[in-house]
């Protein structure tokens, strides 16, 4: 089976399955790959599992907005537009033309929240404040920090449409890095000392990843 190994500063070996069906193995640096190969061999019936167990098709009738459910209306206008209450979107677009328009209403409102979330949070951790704060359209995370000076955040526009809660922990979690570059224990340390229940936003993040996979935002190129 292939599949691509990360070695990192970690105590325990774990299998990620994306949803273009890839195989990561996160592993602890010194493991063998003989070791590796033999840990993929005994989870390959959970590994096929996953592959298998894609969320169903539902179209795009609705989308979230900061974790809550908004329906879509039609209007003559050329963009995207919010009310409050319901998102207008141009006349005859299909799901994709939908998620294109959608894509770039949320880029723009996410510009100016990330940017003081990250900020706020960049204070309160009493760490130095990053660069403004970039929206892409990256699909395999929701965020990532790195670049020139090691500090600059990038997160992924579909997470405007995830919860507070949600929000902050990404923020948190990528401003950690600023500090621990490595998924390691003081890394989630960190994490914890000001969202002790980061699990559960973790998991939601999981939730809200098969609601938008239904939706087929992560199908767009």
């Amino acid at each position: 089976m292939n599949h691509t190994v990360i070695y990192s500063d970690r105590k325990t070996v774990g299998i990620q399955v994306k949803r273009d069906g890839s195989v990561v193995v996160h592993a602890p640096r010194g493991m063998s790959r003989a070791e590796v190969e033999r840990f993929v061999t005994a989870h390959s019936a959970w590994i096929e599992k996953k592959r298998a167990a894609k969320p169903e098709r539902t179209g795009l009738d609705f989308v979230y907005y900061l974790g809550k459910k908004f329906d879509l209306c039609e209007s003559d206008g050329n963009k995207v537009g919010f009310d409050g209450e319901k998102f207008i979107i141009p006349k005859g677009l299909d799901d994709s033309g939908k998620i294109n328009a959608l894509s770039l209403f949320f880029k723009s409102v996410g510009k100016t929240y990330m940017a003081e979330k990250t900020f706020r949070w960049a204070s309160v951790m009493k760490l130095p404040l990053p660069p403004m704060p970039k929206i892409t359209g990256a699909k395999t995370r929701w965020g990532s920090c790195g670049g020139k000076g090691g500090n600059r955040i990038n997160y992924a526009y579909m997470l405007m449409m995830t919860d507070e809660e949600c929000i902050d922990y990404v923020t948190v979690h990528e401003l950690s890095h600023i500090t621990y570059k490595n998924h390691n224990e003081n890394f989630y340390a960190l994490i914890s000392r000001y969202l002790p229940d980061y699990k559960k936003r973790e998991q939601k993040l999981r939730e809200y990843e098969k609601i938008f996979t239904a939706q087929g935002f992560y199908d767009m190129k």
